[in-house]
């Protein structure tokens, strides 16, 4: 409930002073910090984006992901990404969104700390994967320099991943924009 009011005083905070910044103008730039939910378990995000053109901008981010798999035990996943992002939409210079259409490359590692059954012959504990990335993020600018954003993303993964075929991913954090 702390966390809901914070985030309340903020947005109006925020909303009090008019933000008169280039949003999207090539060679604008930012970084990200997200936090987020993937269907086995959490993850946290940093990111990198750079405005290409006034409408198309570069995403790449690095992720670790954590969790527990039943009868593996926890996990580990590190994963690269590299996104195109072209604008679908905007509301006035507050709202921006955004498709991503990317790849993304990840190492996972099962039975972290001792956990989970003995790997076998045919079952080993970790792998790397790699494969195609599509989603859509949400930019909703608290003033010049920062916005809230939010991202869900779907993959497909090839070389028999461990943890999901089609993993999803779903997050919420701050960006810092600067040219």
């Amino acid at each position: 409930m702390k966390n809901i009011l914070l985030v309340a005083l903020l947005l109006a905070g925020a909303g009090a002073v008019p933000a008169f910044a280039q949003r999207h103008v090539q060679h604008m730039a930012s970084w990200g910090a997200h936090r987020g939910r993937s269907e086995q378990g959490d993850y946290y995000e940093l990111s990198y984006t750079s405005m290409l053109t006034n409408r198309l901008a570069l995403r790449a981010s690095g992720l670790r992901e954590t969790g527990t798999l039943s009868g593996r035990g926890d996990y580990a996943s590190y994963a690269g990404r590299v996104l195109l992002a072209p604008q679908l939409f905007r509301l006035g210079e507050v709202v921006y969104v955004h498709l991503l259409l990317g790849a993304g490359a990840g190492y996972e590692r099962t039975g972290e700390h001792g956990t989970g059954e003995p790997a076998t012959d045919a079952q080993q504990p970790q792998r790397f994967t790699y494969g195609p990335q599509a989603g859509a993020e949400a930019d909703v600018f608290l003033g010049n320099r920062f916005s809230l954003v939010a991202t869900a993303t779907k993959g497909y993964l090839f070389n028999n991943p461990l943890l999901d075929q089609w993993p999803g991913y779903a997050s919420a954090g701050l960006r810092y924009h600067f040219r």
